[in-house]
């Protein structure tokens, strides 16, 4: 089965931003938080600099959004796949003790940005754990860090770190991989023959008998963010009336240009209400100079190509995203993803009915 597929089985994220700044803006920012003594509901969101040209991304201070996952499957309608959660919050800057001997001078409490994507499944005996994890961090390096873990049937890490490193804005990835063979014993398993011998395994799907792959790294353009951020950055867009925004992404180490448009309006039905929505669509291009191959663009959820996400016309809260969903054999699936409950949301996020 498609691990596309299966990341649908059960997805939550937690806000968190995850931008690559210029240098000016990540040595320059200070996560300050303005909104000290009140309540998390009413307080503005955490804004994260990414230098003069671009918008802040904006982090809510605790916010969660919960939504059912559903396929269309023909004649049998739609079926259920899973859940996501979309949520977000602040933390603490803790800079690091400071060398022997030394002091550190008093200063206003600065603050961590976050966004966690948790997904959870199963189907047809398939088991799925998906987090996603990004982090934006008041210091040049690293201003973000992102990270992608897969357990259950198949089992994955990745890790991608953006900021300012030696003067120039970089985008360090590392993923873990099958041990191609080596002498610990954990990584061997027993013959299937009475006559035969432990031997290392080959391709196997546990997670402990991957490790880590060596680093590499890439320059990057100011204003880069990742795919998670991309949403709350097309979140602004929709909230302060404007119809188009453009900006670098990163997935993984490949780079694309994303251009989020304001489409048509339509009221949306789901099971956390009626709400008057406005289409929001992501498209990207791969930008001058940049390698070409085969593969097509993959967002959020494992949806390829265009991404259609329905947003609150007043707030830009997420209330349904669609896209294509490829399948080994049936080739794509329709996907929606539906809002089912909501907390922490601005004031004016509500229901129609």
């Amino acid at each position: 089965m498609s691990a596309v597929l299966l990341i649908l089985l059960g997805l939550a994220a937690d806000p968190s931003a995850g931008s690559v700044l210029d240098p000016a803006a990540v040595l320059g920012q200070d996560g300050k938080d303005g909104a000290q003594g009140r309540g998390a509901a009413d307080a503005p969101p955490l804004r994260i600099p990414r230098g003069p040209e671009w918008d802040p991304i904006e982090v809510p201070r605790d916010e969660q959004l919960d939504y059912v996952v559903e396929i269309d499957v023909g004649i049998l309608g739609d079926l259920s796949v899973g859940k996501v959660t979309l949520s977000s919050g602040l933390e603490p800057y803790n800079p690091g003790l400071p060398a022997s001997g030394g002091t550190v001078p008093p200063e206003a409490p600065r603050w961590v940005g976050w966004i966690r994507s948790q997904a959870r499944g199963s189907y047809l005996g398939y088991e799925l754990k998906h987090d996603l994890d990004v982090r934006h961090l008041p210091q040049p390096w690293p201003s973000v860090f992102y990270r992608d873990t897969q357990a259950g049937s198949e089992n994955r890490r990745r890790e991608l770190k953006l900021g300012v490193l030696d003067g120039k804005l970089t985008a360090l990835f590392r993923s873990d991989g099958h041990c191609s063979g080596c002498s610990n014993p954990e990584h061997f398993v027993e013959s299937a023959w009475l006559w035969g011998k432990p031997y290392h395994c080959k391709k196997c799907k546990r997670a402990e008998h991957r490790v880590w792959d060596s680093s590499v790294s890439r320059t990057i353009p100011p204003g880069t963010v990742d795919l998670l951020s991309a949403v709350y950055l097309a979140r602004a867009m929709v909230r302060d009336g404007r119809d188009k925004s453009t900006f670098p992404v990163i997935d993984k180490q490949k780079l694309w240009v994303l251009t989020v448009s304001r489409g048509r309006r339509r009221d949306i039905e789901t099971p956390a209400g009626h709400f008057a929505c406005v289409l929001v669509q992501l498209q990207t291009e791969i930008p001058p100079g940049e390698p070409r191959d085969k593969k097509e663009f993959e967002g959020l959820f494992g949806i390829q190509g265009s991404i259609r996400i329905w947003m609150d016309a007043k707030t830009g809260v997420p209330v349904m995203i669609s896209g294509d969903l490829p399948v080994p054999v049936i080739k794509t699936l329709d996907l929606n993803i539906k809002l089912c409950s909501y907390r922490g949301t601005p004031a004016r996020f509500a229901p129609k009915r």
